[in-house]
């Protein structure tokens, strides 16, 4: 068990200070840019401001998720950069505290990330985000909600799709056609479909049955492909990554594999969500030098240090993820590398400064 001193829980009601009021600038900052993009859509059918300041509120978790290795820099740096200024830091150090023991101080909030980050992955973002898309959808009148099925119409060709898995895989599936006089002349049932990039339907398990006057036929069909009428207007993409808790995520990945379908950038996604809270932990880490740096350098020096230390972990995020899309190398590795150089980074500056 860990036992907190009452400098741990100083620093600790301070760095939570510092996550909040730069979570608070960031998260309006962001909303506000997607509230603005919501208005585009504001008059399609029953989508009003209302139901898009709904939207934007009830994607708030997933935003919060998305920005917690910047609110845990910007913050961490922010609380300690005050502390220094208050001469508090000057105080610790001289009364013995060493940059070791500071900077373990400062990881303790960040455990608590490691154990709550993965519960809201799980458990409230997805939730809310498919709870946000549905709405949205229904509202403007889309048919590829998140979860839900539908029916569609066609001349005399009618399809009723039981449900969306991942918000993208039809399961369920009847296609009905109907005769001259309306009367229903064959059914075709399938469990499930992939949906192909020219917009058909590979049909799983395709059956058939035929009503005449006298009987009933049934059969297999050895067709597998079908092609929606809509397919060229309102094509089903890929579920957004924050649609998906982590059970989510795996089952979709495992879908992919039994369908021999590229399933490499959503193994990266899976492992990015774990490594999420060590990614923000050592960014929080990486606070430590740049508070007691910027002082020192002034407030400008000290946002540049804080910014620069965001974007080239950003930038270099990026560059191994593609990196590793392209080359077809682990996605494990590629979620790995990243945490692994920042970690080194972090060691080797606190060294030195020590």
């Amino acid at each position: 068990m860990i036992r907190l001193g009452r400098i741990d829980r100083y620093l600790g009601i301070e760095l939570f200070r510092g996550y909040a009021v730069v979570a608070a600038v960031l998260l309006s900052l962001f909303s506000v840019m997607a509230f603005i993009d919501e208005l585009g859509d504001v008059g399609d059918g029953v989508y009003n401001v209302g139901s898009a300041l709904a939207y934007v509120t009830m994607t708030t978790p997933s935003r919060v998720l998305r920005l917690l290795p910047f609110i845990t820099l910007f913050g961490g740096a922010l609380a300690l950069w005050q502390l220094a200024r208050r001469s508090e830091l000057v105080i610790l150090r001289a009364a013995g505290m060493s940059l070791r023991r500071l900077a373990w101080s400062t990881m303790l909030p960040g455990l608590v990330l490691v154990v709550v980050v993965p519960l809201i992955y799980e458990f409230v973002a997805p939730a809310l985000y498919q709870g946000a898309t549905m709405s949205r959808e229904t509202a403007i009148g889309g048919e590829g909600r998140v979860g839900q099925g539908f029916w569609s119409r066609s001349g005399d060709v009618v399809i009723e799709v039981g449900a969306l898995e991942y918000g993208r895989v039809p399961v369920d599936i009847r296609i009905y056609h109907l005769g001259p006089d309306a009367g229903l002349q064959s059914v075709l049932e399938a469990t499930s479909a992939d949906p192909q990039e020219d917009g058909s339907w590979r049909l799983q398990g395709p059956e058939e049955r035929v009503f005449f006057a006298d009987r009933v036929e049934r059969k297999v069909q050895d067709f597998d492909n079908w092609r929606p009428w809509w397919a060229d207007d309102t094509p089903l993409h890929p579920p957004p990554v924050d649609s998906l808790s982590f059970s989510d995520l795996r089952g979709y990945i495992a879908y992919l594999e039994a369908t021999g379908q590229p399933r490499q950038r959503w193994e990266l996604a899976y492992w990015r969500m774990w490594l999420l809270p060590v990614s923000a932990l050592l960014m929080g880490l990486l606070a430590v030098p740049i508070a007691l740096m910027g002082p020192r350098e002034g407030e400008f020096k000290f946002v540049g240090l804080a910014a620069a230390g965001g974007l080239f972990y950003y930038l270099g995020d990026q560059v191994v993820a593609n990196a590793v899309l392209v080359s077809g190398a682990s996605p494990l590795m590629a979620a790995l590398a990243p945490p692994l150089a920042l970690a080194l980074v972090v060691g080797y500056i606190l060294k030195r400064l020590d």
